[in-house]
């Protein structure tokens, strides 16, 4: 799978999502690249932290993404490509995107986030029309109070508006996933079973089942 983790939007929680899928593919027994592109590196310094078997992780100048990536994916060395995106509108957004069978969304159940996370799925979009392929999306609430706030009851409101598709899993505001940047233990190690190891597993099972289905229709279609 091609997972890319996308957002204009700084502090959504991007960085802390595509570290946690990733280092859970790998503990799955996977070969997992995680290509850093945020010009804060800061999967870069956590992987450094706790090296995890099976997981790679390369911090490359988004000017280079382009053949990076095709060497990585042609080597074969690779069963997992997951890429944390800057946390900015540019032209990597779309070489990444486009490669993309799941493009996850981050976002806070905040107006501002939601708006944010509209130009991303604008983005995908144009993408995917001017490519002819569909790219599947879904957005992902995060840093979500565990009690329903009329906050969030407002971000469920807009995205049934506007017809945007949701993950089922969303990620609760936990101590988790600060954490694993400080002793660099994902929750799936730290929270194995439970709190956010839980909802890691939960998101990790929908992704695939969303790629899958992407590839069945695919297939149907050739």
């Amino acid at each position: 799978m091609i997972i890319t983790f996308a957002s204009s939007k700084g502090g959504v929680g991007k960085s802390t999502t595509c570290a946690c899928i990733a280092s859970a593919l790998a503990m799955e027994g996977a070969r997992v690249l995680l290509i850093d592109l945020d010009q804060n590196r800061t999967l870069d310094r956590w992987a450094k932290k706790a090296p995890i078997d099976g997981l790679t992780v390369a911090a490359i100048d988004p000017q280079k993404f382009g053949g990076f990536f095709r060497d990585a994916e042609s080597s074969g060395d690779y069963d997992h490509i997951c890429i944390d995106l800057p946390g900015s509108r540019e032209v990597t957004l779309f070489k990444a995107l486009a490669r993309s069978d799941l493009v996850v969304i981050p976002a806070q159940a905040s107006e501002p986030d939601l708006r944010e996370a509209l130009v991303v799925v604008s983005d995908i979009r144009d993408v995917g029309e001017t490519t002819n392929r569909a790219i599947p999306y879904r957005l992902l609430l995060t840093k979500i109070y565990p009690l329903r706030t009329r906050v969030t009851d407002f971000a469920y409101q807009e995205l049934a508006r506007h017809g945007l598709p949701l993950f089922r899993t969303a990620l609760v505001e936990r101590s988790a996933y600060r954490e694993m940047f400080l002793n660099g233990r994902p929750p799936t190690v730290s929270e194995a079973g439970k709190g956010a190891g839980q909802e890691i597993t939960n998101l990790l099972a929908e992704i695939r089942s969303i790629v899958d289905a992407s590839k069945a229709d695919i297939r149907k279609a050739g």
